[in-house]
């Protein structure tokens, strides 16, 4: 699950909450290439440069430490204390807050939210995908711009779908081999990921998470009823129109109200 997917699922074991250091490590972004895509939809689907950036499940805040660059006030949410402390501990100059994404309101709203990671996913019912796009729109203004990612649930019942991925990392702040398996609940429309880390002193660390899986029409759909309308949906970073073969569908939506 690449990008800032803390937003913590109802069931869940991950090294990586416990040791947000290692995220960076794991997913990897050599060339910004998801602050870069916010950068291209800003221009494309916005008149003018926001002044205001809200991340939404925003992990380790790589994203808005990029983003912060250019756009002046940005602030992330996350429900895990340590993660946000890690992330106030990278950019003392952002604002970073604890808070659950079905719930928490701030009491103004931005120019742009962004959601990635497939933070999302984490809302395993209907109820909690409902709380959380409602607080998407609770942040949210005429013309505000949502940029958020979810796994491509299309491709990962098709030919995209992985029981078994296998690798190694090599850092000087992780070294381990990983197995990971997947398996699915179609009923329940969750993708279940299991991964043990095999640790250089023969240690080994369990994860485990849950993610819902939404198809392209229902969340243009659900997006629809809180006061968003999708002006785009890609499988890539550029933008290009394609077949939705790739393993992550990138949205945007401009609030219009409902």
């Amino acid at each position: 699950m690449a990008h800032n997917s803390f937003a913590m699922p109802t069931a869940f074991k991950n090294l990586l909450y416990d040791h947000p250091e290692f995220y960076e490590v794991l997913y990897p972004e050599p060339n910004d290439e998801t602050p870069a895509m916010c950068r291209r939809m800003f221009e494309r689907y916005l008149s003018a440069p926001p002044a205001s950036v809200l991340d939404i499940g925003c992990g380790t805040g790589r994203d808005l430490r990029s983003l912060h660059r250019t756009y002046p006030y940005c602030v992330g949410i996350d429900l895990l204390p340590n993660v946000i402390e890690y992330a106030r501990s990278q950019a003392k100059d952002i604002e970073f807050r604890v808070g659950n994404m079905r719930d928490i309101r701030l009491g103004r709203t931005f120019d742009a939210v962004i959601c990635f990671g497939s933070a999302l996913l984490y809302a395993l019912t209907n109820e909690d995908i409902d709380k959380t796009l409602a607080t998407f729109a609770a942040h949210s203004h005429a013309g505000s711009l949502l940029i958020l990612d979810v796994r491509n649930a299309s491709a990962l019942l098709g030919d995209g779908f992985k029981v078994r991925i296998e690798g190694d990392v090599r850092s000087s702040l992780l070294s381990a081999h990983y197995v990971v398996e997947h398996s699915l609940n179609r009923r329940k429309q969750l993708l279940i990921r299991k991964r043990t880390w095999n640790m250089p002193d023969a240690t080994t660390a369990e994860d485990y998470c849950e993610y819902r899986l939404l198809f392209p029409q229902e969340i243009e759909q659900r997006l629809s009823t809180v006061g968003f309308r999708v002006l785009g949906m890609f499988d890539n970073h550029n933008l290009r129109e394609t077949d939705f073969t790739g393993p992550t569908i990138y949205i945007a939506a401009k609030y219009v109200g409902r």
